[in-house]
């Protein structure tokens, strides 16, 4: 069978459009990754930094996936950052891709640490400890005088809390940070400060928190005093006790011993002695000179009187 030329035109035609309405316009990433405002972030890094250069999405079928990239002035290869994934239902379409999901477990969070901040030695801290979110575990290590610290936490309610319609949200967070000349509270200071900001609107089951605590048995109550905390570091607030003021005199510095003042009397003149014949001598040792001669009394006679 021939077909004229119009009918083959008319067939080309007909694949020329049905190929420009399956195209999407401009050019995409294909792996789904896109630059979101900072302002969008699901976590931040504590206030006074490290600062944030910008914040890199992935949405999969089950979770949203967010790297917020901070400064890095270490020399150690790598970029700096706090991840945070969102499992839960996105949005996205079901042609989208399912995010592997990673218990935390120690030797896998290891092998984690390892590929994140390759040719570093890290050392898993033993020590139990939380944030505002729960307990979270980390590895330091040290690369000349760069210091580096990768930390993992999950959040999510216990496992007697949730269930497939209830309270299934969970939040895993990353943080991989080198710095120099930093110490290891330092960069902890970065997981303890850290704020989640985002949520998954529209499913209000989604809870990776769990129930609330429940409120102090004792506030409200008499014979239950709260006292005024004062800050005195990042992490522990202590109770403020009065202070008593304490007077300090002023410590004057002197470069040689300094004699005590001696004061001095007035000399006062040794009053003049009376000599015989009418005059005063000075006394020896005064250092006047010459002797004081005093006059004799005037005298009136009178009747029956006679003048000496």
């Amino acid at each position: 069978m021939r077909c004229s030329g119009k009918a083959v035109g008319l067939i080309v035609l007909v694949l020329l459009s049905l190929a420009g309405c399956t195209a999407r316009e401009g050019a995409r990433v294909p792996t789904g990754a896109t630059i979101v405002p900072t302002e969008n972030a699901l976590v931040l890094p504590p206030p006074g930094g490290p600062e944030v250069l910008n914040v890199v999405e992935r949405r999969f079928g089950n979770a949203v996936e967010q790297d917020v990239n901070l400064h890095t002035s270490a020399s150690t290869p790598g970029q700096n950052y706090l991840r945070a994934t969102f499992f839960g239902p996105t949005g996205a379409g079901l042609d989208q891709k399912t995010a592997a999901y990673s218990a935390v477990r120690a030797s896998e969070m290891m092998r984690e640490a390892g590929r994140a901040i390759p040719g570093v030695p890290l050392t898993q801290s033993p020590y139990f400890l939380q944030n505002n979110y729960g307990p979270f575990g980390y590895a330091f290590g040290r690369r000349g005088s760069d210091a580096c610290l990768y930390a993992w936490q999950q959040i999510r309610p216990p496992e007697s809390q949730r269930s497939p319609l209830r309270s299934y949200g969970t939040i895993q967070v990353r943080l991989r940070h080198c710095a120099t000349d930093a110490t290891e509270n330092e960069l902890l200071s970065i997981v303890y400060g850290y704020t989640i900001s985002g949520t998954i609107i529209g499913d209000p089951s989604w809870n990776p928190y769990g129930a609330p605590p429940a409120v102090d048995a004792g506030l409200g109550r008499t014979g239950s005093p709260i006292y005024r905390t004062e800050v005195q570091s990042d992490q522990a607030p202590a109770l403020e006790r009065p202070r008593r003021a304490i007077v300090t005199a002023p410590v004057r510095a002197t470069t040689a011993v300094e004699k005590p003042e001696v004061t001095r009397q007035p000399v006062v003149a040794p009053l003049p002695l009376p000599q015989p014949g009418g005059s005063l001598q000075s006394p020896p040792g005064s250092g006047a000179a010459g002797t004081v001669v005093v006059p004799p009394p005037t005298c009136a006679p009178e009747a029956g009187t006679a003048c000496p």
